[in-house]
């Protein structure tokens, strides 16, 4: 019976041991994947900088767009041109262009 003892303490000390080992390795593991995460925020926090600072490139770049003058509902005088239809009648005009 007195060899028992000893056999048991051995395991127990074995077992805590690696106990102790799996969680020092867990903290190891966690920090690192603490470290990973902060790694990956900044970048993505460089990567927002820079996407703004293109959308401010780009927007700086395009040409004033001129201002269009509004036609709805313009009269046009057609002097003493022929015309068919009623002098009343309405007009939808359409401008089809190609800029090649």
């Amino acid at each position: 019976m007195r060899r028992k003892r000893p056999v048991q303490i051995f395991w127990m000390i074995l077992f805590i041991t690696g106990l102790c080992a799996a969680a020092c390795a867990q903290d190891d593991t966690e920090q690192d994947l603490k470290k990973e995460i902060e790694a990956l925020k900044q970048g993505q926090q460089m990567i927002r900088k820079e996407l703004q600072e293109i959308k401010s490139l780009i927007r700086a770049a395009q040409p004033a767009r001129p201002k269009v003058p509004d036609v709805r509902d313009v009269e046009f005088n057609l002097g003493d041109n022929p015309v068919l239809g009623e002098n009343t009648a309405s007009l939808i005009l359409v401008e089809f262009t190609d800029y090649q």
